[in-house]
């Protein structure tokens, strides 16, 4: 009884999905050809929802094609044990990439550990590189400010000044004299980060 009442539930969560799918997930060939054991193994292998079967049975249902539910899910569950080992789960962490929480619960903790481990490298690489471009972005308005500074210095010494003019050249000067010391002082915060952000990775 209880077996029915969780099949039902999926079909129910697979055509409830149908409803949001977008562009098709299977060629007419290989709805045709109907590997449903095949097409659930690449699934699973890629780390798909259960419910993604929804896509194919939409792609499917323009050629009046209908998924063999029970090929998908024997051919997805070999998938995932592939997917759901340890040094996969490290990999995917490592590159940053989103867990949707598919693996069985037997032995999926084996699996998040390793994905926790990977994805905390990852975060901190991401970190490092963002400190690395906020430093180029200061060393730009840096370079920026001086080249104004130079333009504004070079204006005051000009002839045919007026004297209202003057005044506005000098207060220019003042405000990108008193901006720079703080970008450079921002420079110097984020090299710091940096070097912790770094002493993280070893």
């Amino acid at each position: 009884m209880c077996q029915k009442i969780r099949y039902s539930s999926f079909l129910i969560a697979v055509f409830s999905f149908v409803l949001l799918s977008g562009c098709a997930s299977l060629s007419k060939d290989e709805c045709i050809t109907g590997d449903w054991q095949g097409i659930g193994y690449r699934d699973g292998l890629q780390g798909k929802a259960e419910a993604f079967i929804a896509e194919h049975q939409s792609a499917c249902s323009e050629y009046k094609i209908t998924v063999d539910l029970a090929l998908y899910q024997q051919g997805r569950e070999r998938g995932l044990n592939t997917y759901c080992k340890a040094d996969n789960g490290y990999r995917l962490g490592r590159s940053g990439a989103e867990y949707g929480y598919v693996c069985p619960k037997q032995g999926e903790q084996t699996f998040l550990q390793a994905y926790h481990a990977g994805r905390e490298i990852y975060l901190q690489e991401k970190e490092v590189k963002e400190i690395e471009q906020q430093i180029s972005r200061q060393l730009r308005e840096v370079t920026q400010l001086k080249d104004k500074i130079d333009l504004t210095e070079k204006k005051l010494v000009s002839d045919g000044l007026s004297r209202h003019e003057r005044q506005n050249l000098l207060q220019e000067l003042r405000e990108l004299e008193i901006e720079l010391p703080s970008k450079q002082q921002m420079i110097e915060r984020l090299k710091f980060d940096l070097h912790q952000a770094k002493s993280m990775l070893k």
